[in-house]
């Protein structure tokens, strides 16, 4: 319904119907505001506050006059947006301690030993392990600020149905339920796990995310809008060895795009760790560019087993060496067959990483146990 072409009469009565009070006194930019929100605006309130331009202190003044609650620990872009929506911005998330195995724990920024109800009642995280289980649900079990940086494939929403294959063969390179989507359902999903990996990271930690066209602006848009995040850069992974496009109705799609963002708001983010020197020694003496040309995954990669979107060792190894230092924790929501672990702990990092599928998970254990070998042999 368009209520700007309502009376006032009209509007006063669609509040009625509502079940909306005290709206006698109001404009009727105000009524229509009322009807949009579901919150009565302020008395003498016409136009629209631009929250944007209120400081802190006046923020939570406001959510105080409108009887909002829980606001006490929302950065200032959530404020925002309780203001603007009415929906706490943590809401089944951090509003309340979350319940784990019928006890409560409390978040800690101190690590894990302080959760005593946490995996089992073991006071530990699981470190250098494989998590099996949904990403947001388990990720739910740790308690804030315990991980230097998260390093992460998602799904791209790119699978079909029937399969996403070439015209040519009846090769099918990508068909994973995990990776079908309706439209609004990947969105939301995408803002759920990325809410949860950002309470798990430390503040001003590395957040590294891969995808495609088919995602990356979705994330990057989350990422900017919805949490106030800063992006770094966004680096290109460049196949010159990729699949070629046989339809010849478009060019070939030969990248990947990998978005570097940083745990804190756009404004207060530093000190994030980037190995300038490592970065440059590994290219020549030169600065690195956010452009590298790395083939696909090589079959020795894949001896344990396949996966559909299995990214090169090499191209991990970059993004561990450049934002992690030794000893960093580093998670992988999205595991797969654990090549964010291989590569940890061939560069003793630590890691935990979470996968819903049991093969890719036992795939991914026979990798890193043979790289354990590998380092105790050599040991």
């Amino acid at each position: 319904m368009n209520y700007h072409q309502l009376r006032n009469r009209e509007l006063r009565e669609e509040l009625k119907q509502r079940g909306l009070k005290g709206y006698s006194s109001l404009k009727k930019a105000q009524m229509i505001e009322y009807l949009l929100t579901g919150i009565r605006p302020l008395k003498n309130t016409v136009e629209q506050v631009d929250y944007r331009e209120m400081r802190t202190k006046e923020l939570r003044s406001e959510l105080k006059k409108r009887g909002l609650k829980g606001y006490s620990s929302l950065k200032k872009v959530q404020m925002i947006e309780y203001l603007s929506t009415g929906i706490h911005p943590l809401k089944n998330t951090q509003v309340s301690a979350p319940v784990v195995n019928g006890d409560i724990r409390e978040p800690s920024s101190e690590g894990i030993g302080y959760s005593p109800t946490l995996f089992g009642g073991t006071k530990k995280l699981p470190i250098n392990q494989i998590v099996l289980g949904d990403c947001l649900k388990v990720l739910r079990d740790f308690p804030d600020g315990v991980f230097d940086c998260c390093i992460t494939d998602p799904p791209f929403n790119m699978s079909k149905k029937k399969g996403l294959g070439w015209a040519f063969s009846s090769h099918v390179t990508m068909q994973e339920q995990w990776d079908i989507f309706a439209k609004d359902d990947y969105f939301q999903f995408t803002v759920d796990w990325i809410r949860e990996v950002l309470r798990v990271l430390k503040t001003n930690g590395n957040l590294f995310i891969f995808g495609s066209f088919h995602c990356i602006f979705t994330i990057g848009f989350i990422l900017q809008n919805l949490f106030d995040r800063r992006i770094i850069s966004q680096l290109v992974w460049y196949k010159p060895n990729a699949q070629p496009n046989i339809t010849c109705r478009m060019f070939t799609e030969s990248t990947e795009f990998i978005v570097w963002a940083v745990n804190n708001e756009s404004k207060k983010a530093k000190n994030w760790t980037f190995n300038y020197e490592v970065m440059k020694a590994m290219n020549n003496d030169k600065q690195m560019r956010n452009m590298w040309e790395i083939p696909l995954t090589k079959r020795s990669e894949k001896k344990y087993g396949k996966h559909p979107s299995q990214k090169p060792l090499a191209v991990v190894n970059r993004l561990v060496l450049a934002g992690t230092n030794e000893g960093d924790l580093i998670l992988d929501p999205f595991s797969g067959t654990g090549t964010t672990a291989v590569v940890a702990q061939e560069n003793k990092r630590k890691w935990i990483m979470i996968e819903k599928k049991e093969v890719y998970n036992q795939i991914a254990q026979e990798r890193i146990d043979e790289l354990s070998n590998m380092l105790f042999e050599g040991a």
